[in-house]
Parts: structure tokens; C-alpha cells; sequence
């Protein structure tokens, strides 16, 4: 399987925390099978759509069972805040954000997929 560029959009319309992706956990037996997948993230762009009032959002590393803060993005109103990176995901790390007011800020996450060749 060839590596694949993907793309993850949360809408952040609450302050819970939201998962965003989480990288598939291998499956070879199963049909089709999931191949062992690592997520590399190249941007990760916070818009906030609020014409008036600023927005924080906070992104996470999950590693399965813990939560890490990697980025606290701070956006003005009606702003785009992009981040280049190169952070990697492995099986089961999920990326997650929370916002400090509801309904104002989307987030859209690039991501290059790449899979391991069976």
C-alpha cells in the first residue's frame, strides 16, 4: 500500500475535549486486514470564526492512556493560526483538542499516513 496523504477537521463546538483521529490498531487477520500505521502530521491549522472575541485551543498527544499538551494555540477574531510540524502518531496515539469557548474555532489537521508494506 502506497503512503497516503490524509486530513482531519474538528468543528470545536463544544469546550469538552475532542478526538480528532486516532491511528488504527493493526489487524492482519481481519478482512480486509489494517496494516501497521504510523500518522505523521505536517500542519495543523486553527481557524477561529468568532468575528469578536479571541479563542485558545489546546492540542494533545494521547498515547493511549495519557494525554500530553504538545501546542495551546491562541487565535484572534476571525483568524488562521498554522502550525508546521513533523510530530508522529503511532498505533492507538490519538490527537485531541479542546477549546476554551464553544463554537468558535475549527481546527484542520494534515497528515501524511504511511503503512507498512505487507
Amino acid at each position: 500500500m502506497a503512503d497516503v496523504f490524509r486530513r482531519f477537521v474538528a468543528n470545536l463546538t463544544t469546550t469538552d475535549l475532542t478526538t480528532i483521529f486516532t491511528v488504527p490498531t493493526a489487524n492482519v487477520a481481519a478482512t480486509p486486514p489494517t496494516p501497521v500505521s504510523t500518522f505523521i502530521v505536517k500542519t495543523i491549522n486553527t481557524h477561529n470564526y468568532d468575528g469578536s472575541s479571541a479563542v485558545t485551543v489546546n492540542i494533545d498527544h494521547n498515547d493511549g492512556s495519557n494525554d500530553l499538551q504538545v501546542f495551546q494555540v491562541d487565535v484572534s477574531a476571525s483568524d488562521t493560526n498554522t502550525i508546521s510540524t513533523s510530530m508522529v502518531y503511532q498505533e492507538g496515539d490519538a490527537m485531541k483538542l479542546q477549546a476554551n469557548a464553544s463554537s468558535r474555532a475549527m481546527v484542520e489537521v494534515s497528515v501524511l499516513e504511511v503503512k507498512q508494506q505487507q
